[in-house]
């Protein structure tokens, strides 16, 4: 048994070092992120061109955690004049956003709950939204909205002209869909 325990281990190890990571690679072509923003001289959507989503599942396929990142740079509202006065409201050195996933509770039927801590204007505050994940094959996709209060991240009120005012409630919806991708960690 000694003289075949080191030829073991050395089979065993190649093996044991090229441990597989699962995760979504998201198509952008096939998602969106949109903030609706209501105002007294008129409401907008703004689209988030750009961002990473990192989401690992485990060996079942299920989500067992997500980062999401993005820069205010990349939230396009359609007229350049309202994107560059958003970028000095939000006070031009802290751009970038981040949601870190917590927990995600989903029923069999891929309804459920998603907290986690979202990070805007370098203040963190914890979320919590419904969600829906739908599986065909390889392919997730998964849609939710929620409304935020943008003063939670200490951010003023917009107010236009002492008459238009920019509700502080914004609602973000989204549908992220993506192709489960393997990675072997060397």
């Amino acid at each position: 048994m000694k003289i075949f325990t080191p030829w073991l281990v050395a089979l065993l190890l190649p093996l044991a070092s090229g441990a597989a990571e699962r995760t979504l690679k998201i198509d952008p072509t096939r998602s969106f992120i949109d903030i609706d923003v209501k105002a007294t001289a008129g409401s907008f959507t703004g689209h988030l061109d750009h961002y990473d989503a990192k989401i690992k599942l485990d060996a079942n396929g299920k989500i067992k955690g997500a980062i999401f990142s993005f820069n205010f740079t990349d939230l396009k509202t359609g007229k350049i004049d309202r994107d560059t006065a958003m970028l000095k409201w939000l006070g031009g050195s802290l751009l970038e956003g981040r949601f870190e996933v917590g927990n995600i509770a989903l029923m069999p039927d891929g309804q459920g709950q998603v907290s986690g801590r979202l990070t805007l204007h370098g203040v963190t505050e914890r979320i919590e939204f419904p969600v829906n994940l739908t599986k065909l094959d390889d392919t997730y996709t998964l849609t939710g909205e929620t409304v935020i209060d943008h003063r939670s991240w200490n951010l003023k009120i917009i107010r236009l002209a002492y008459v238009a005012k920019v509700d502080p409630e914004v609602k973000v919806r989204f549908k992220l869909t993506g192709l489960v991708s393997v990675v072997r960690e060397k």
